[in-house]
């Protein structure tokens, strides 16, 4: 049975708290439109348990510039 709405709201509410404190000097609207991006990427993705995961991954590789955010989906590596 896949996440519910709630857990899946925890689940983003958990990643957020932890990339503010990853990148404390980034803007919390930076953050915020990051975040709503990488999400917006997985929004109809099956499997919605590694969701959070990836999207964490993704985020903290654009804030910290190490290179395109899609490289562990079979991007461009960095």
């Amino acid at each position: 049975m896949p996440p519910g709405p709630a857990a899946e709201d925890r689940a983003r509410e958990d990643v957020r708290a932890r990339l503010a404190r990853r990148f404390p000097d980034t803007p919390s609207e930076v953050l915020d439109a990051v975040l709503a991006e990488e999400s917006a990427a997985f929004a109809s993705a099956p499997l919605r348990y590694y969701v959070p995961v990836l999207v964490f991954k993704r985020v903290c590789r654009r804030l910290a510039g190490d290179g395109p955010a899609g490289a562990e989906a079979g991007g461009e590596p960095s």
